[in-house]
């Protein structure tokens, strides 16, 4: 059997047990249909491109390919962050989590047609609210007039740091918001960590030109697979049991 691990966060936005199938073996895929919960809404796996060819003879569909990027860190690289970038506070957690739920479309969720595309947008807005009010370690700001209209919130462990959650509002695109709150989390941690990490889909080629700017390079790539009960309505955040929680973690490791 495979392990499938309880997705707190997950489960609580589409309003069902969400799992993740632990697969850490090529030879456990032909037993991952068999290992799903009989209560699940959804079930995600994760495994290395070559494997995918084995996933696709399963019922899990592929969704995305999640490319990982890093860039090392030297502490002359430190300074002031960029002109226009602040730290966010608590107070700023509802203006993220709005831009944050009309600000993807790349993202697994968005992009997987049995899931609803609301339930995707609260998923955003929760995993954005929970990192400003305590999960995340810093988040960047850039404002225009008073109201925030880009962020950049970050996680941190002992050596590394990671780009969490990215976003600029969809009226402020274009205007090179995204490069500059990189900039500052590789100002920022530069001297503290001496590597930041950040992911995203292959296709978000708006992306991957940003982490590209900023010196980033390729450092690996996996697969997500989603499984979803035959002829189920689409999960979404309308559910009665829905119930994320203020400080419930997002442990799917997805990227903008």
């Amino acid at each position: 059997m495979v392990t499938m691990t309880p997705q707190p966060f997950d489960s609580g936005i589409l309003g069902g047990p969400v799992y993740r199938a632990e697969v850490t073996e090529v030879g456990q895929i032909p037993l991952l249909e068999s290992s799903v919960p009989a209560d699940a809404v959804l079930v995600t796996a994760r495994v290395r491109p070559d494997w995918a060819n084995v996933m696709a003879m399963t019922r899990f569909r592929e969704i995305e390919r999640l490319v990982s990027f890093e860039r090392p860190l030297s502490a002359s690289e430190g300074g002031a962050l960029p002109e226009g970038v602040r730290l966010a506070n608590h107070n700023d957690a509802e203006a993220c989590a709005d831009i944050a739920g009309r600000g993807f479309s790349f993202d697994r969720y968005h992009v997987d047609p049995e899931i609803d595309d609301a339930a995707a947008d609260e998923s955003k807005r929760a995993w954005a609210r929970n990192n400003v009010m305590g999960r995340g370690d810093v988040g960047f700001l850039a404002e225009f007039r008073g109201k925030v209209i880009a962020f950049n919130l970050c996680l941190r462990g002992e050596d590394w740091a990671l780009i969490d959650l990215i976003a600029v509002a969809p009226e402020a695109q274009g205007l090179g918001l995204g490069k500059t709150l990189v900039e500052a989390a590789i100002r920022h941690y530069a001297g503290i960590v001496p590597v930041l990490r950040v992911g995203t889909q292959i296709n978000n080629e708006a992306s991957k030109s940003i982490y590209s700017a900023n010196g980033f390079t390729r450092s690996s790539e996996m697969v997500t697979f989603h499984w979803t009960p035959p002829n189920q309505t689409p999960p979404n955040q309308n559910s009665a049991d829905r119930n994320p929680g203020q400080h419930s973690q997002p442990t799917n490791e997805e990227f903008p």
